[in-house]
């Protein structure tokens, strides 16, 4: 509907504080193209982008389940000395969790899949819906006066053009 403005916003700092509370995890989400949007991970800070490797990795998670013979990839883990950082994923997001490495991640995995899921179809169904009308009359009416203004110039210099012509010719 024309001049009607819908506009949600989701409050990925909200969402990422609800989840350090309640899997006592720390998270960062992150869009599809790799910008930090709300974070809790020092090295996945807000603002800042999941390096190169790591979102090649993500983005050809679909050649690397085809050669698995596997339908999809929803997430993969890291193992680093101190903690195990999981990355799940959607179509529109990233879901980055920094775990102990005691955490059992057969567990936790489906419980993050799902709300990553969840996450996801929340941000499509919110898109940013926003139609306003627009007055083409003060563009028109430029356009008309510039037209006007061509048109003045135009005769205004043929005839100086007949004038050097006729000179040229004589």
């Amino acid at each position: 509907m024309v001049g009607e403005n819908k506009i949600t916003q989701t409050n990925y700092e909200v969402i990422v504080s609800q989840l350090k509370s309640e899997l006592s995890t720390d998270c960062a989400i992150s869009n599809k193209y790799g910008i930090i949007l709300a974070s809790n991970i020092d090295t996945f800070a807000k603002g800042k982008v999941i390096p190169q490797k790591i979102l090649d990795l993500i983005s050809k998670r679909n050649s690397i389940a085809e050669e698995l013979k596997l339908k999809k990839i929803n997430s993969f883990a890291l193992e680093s000395e101190e903690y195990n950082y999981l990355f799940t994923f959607s179509e529109e997001l990233i879901l980055i969790s920094k775990l102990n490495l005691s955490v059992d991640l057969s567990k936790f995995m489906p419980n993050i899949r799902v709300f990553a899921q969840k996450l996801s179809q929340k941000e499509q169904m919110s898109a940013v819906n926003v139609f306003s009308e627009f007055d083409f009359s003060k563009d028109i009416s430029k356009i008309e006066t510039s037209l006007k203004e061509e048109k003045i110039n135009k005769e205004k210099y043929s005839i100086i053009k007949d004038l050097i012509k006729y000179i040229s010719n004589s």
